[in-house]
């Protein structure tokens, strides 16, 4: 008996099918908008980075700490967010000229290097 109501069953397949493409459309534009603000966070971590690098080598009287936290207020995706940073120069004094200097920034599970020559 059973049987035959479902060989009789004529549900519209166009209207499965559509819904069907909605929701896994939906999911995949979903899951690819998070990827790109991710990307996004990183590229903004990146420049942060850089610029922050960039003038500290150039200016002697700002503090590497000075850098990031300017650069990190003038961006949109992280001026609330917490970022840490690590520092390492060799010889072991920043202020030496032609010591290379390596910044690392980290914050939100993402991480960003730059590194310069001190040329003073």
């Amino acid at each position: 008996m059973r049987i035959g109501r479902l060989a009789k069953d004529r549900g519209s397949v166009l209207i499965e099918v559509v819904a069907f493409a909605v929701v896994g459309f939906g999911l995949v534009l979903t899951l690819g908008l998070q990827l790109l603000e991710q990307e996004r966070k990183a590229l903004e971590l990146q420049g942060i980075a850089r610029n922050s690098m960039r003038a500290y080598l150039l200016s002697s009287s700002n503090s590497i700490d000075e850098e990031v936290l300017r650069h990190q207020e003038s961006s949109r995706l992280w001026s609330e967010e917490s970022i840490s940073l690590s520092l390492k120069c060799n010889p072991s004094d920043c202020s030496k000229p032609n010591a290379l200097v390596w910044l690392e920034v980290t914050g939100a599970d993402l991480d960003a290097k730059a590194f310069g020559v001190r040329s003073d």
